[in-house]
């Protein structure tokens, strides 16, 4: 709710000249994206705004609309503390975190989003066999044939794939698939270090 109230703040006329993306979609649209309806949330005169990610996530969405639209804005992520001013130092900023797999025929999969690679990743390996090889995330399907938990995002027809929370269980659970799978992928995680993910699939 906070990210949704800042950008209501910013106003619909401003957030028009906003140029990010999700998903490889615009994060701020005119269209509610059906893939991501549950997510999509109104920010005025029309427009809305694609929540579907995580704090640390949300936290670069934001610096980077303040960039680009020049707001004198603070923003920090945390828990259980008040706003800085000028007179009160400011919380160290978390850094966020990327995810890079390494595919033995050498693919690289590396996006800003975590989810993005995560998901990227996913569909590199298979869906299909994800499913044929029951790979389990917190004792439930990882990948199922309708949507049946809160977190999962929809990937295919009729094919949903639960996204962990953390960046650390996406890394996780990246892990265990390239060990179940007996693939010798390499799973890194390193801190958000540019503002485009890549990808040389």
């Amino acid at each position: 709710m906070t990210f949704v109230e800042a950008l209501q703040k910013i106003g619909a006329d401003k957030l028009r000249e906003v140029k990010l993306e999700s998903y490889h979609l615009p994060l701020i649209s005119q269209e509610n994206y059906p893939r991501f309806k549950e997510w999509m949330k109104p920010i005025g005169e029309g427009w809305y705004v694609n929540t579907q990610s995580d704090s640390d996530q949300k936290y670069m969405q934001l610096v980077s609309i303040k960039q680009q639209l020049g707001l004198d804005w603070k923003i920090e992520v945390g828990s259980d503390f008040t706003p800085s001013d000028d007179k009160v130092p400011q919380r160290k900023k978390r850094e966020a975190q990327r995810l890079m797999v390494i595919f033995p025929d050498g693919t690289r999969i590396s996006y800003a989003n975590p989810v993005d690679t995560f998901v990227h990743t996913i569909e590199k390996v298979g869906v299909e066999l994800l499913m044929r090889k029951g790979v389990l995330y917190s004792g439930k399907p990882l990948v199922t044939y309708s949507k049946q938990y809160n977190g999962q995002l929809e990937i295919g027809e009729k094919r949903w794939l639960m996204i962990p929370p953390q960046t650390k269980d996406k890394l996780k659970v990246l892990r265990i698939i390239g060990a179940t799978l007996h693939i010798n992928i390499e799973v890194i995680q390193s801190a958000y270090q540019s503002q485009k993910g890549t990808s040389n699939t």
